[in-house]
């Protein structure tokens, strides 16, 4: 599990800073759209980080 740490925490760090963003879109708070987009770009490198770890896991076996 300690290699998947790290992907997977910044997955949830991420997750919930996107949820304060989009609080602030619907409040119309500046920042909202830079906070949200920002975290979905996040969650995609943190995703394709898990997917490199999990396939190298893979091709040891």
């Amino acid at each position: 599990m300690g290699k998947y740490r790290y992907p997977v925490i910044l997955f949830i760090v991420s997750a919930v800073f996107l949820v304060i963003g989009l609080l602030f879109k619907i409040q119309h708070w500046v920042g909202g759209r830079l906070i949200t987009g920002s975290m979905l770009i996040v969650q995609v490198i943190a995703l394709i980080w898990l997917g490199v770890i999990l396939y190298r896991d893979s091709k040891k076996k």
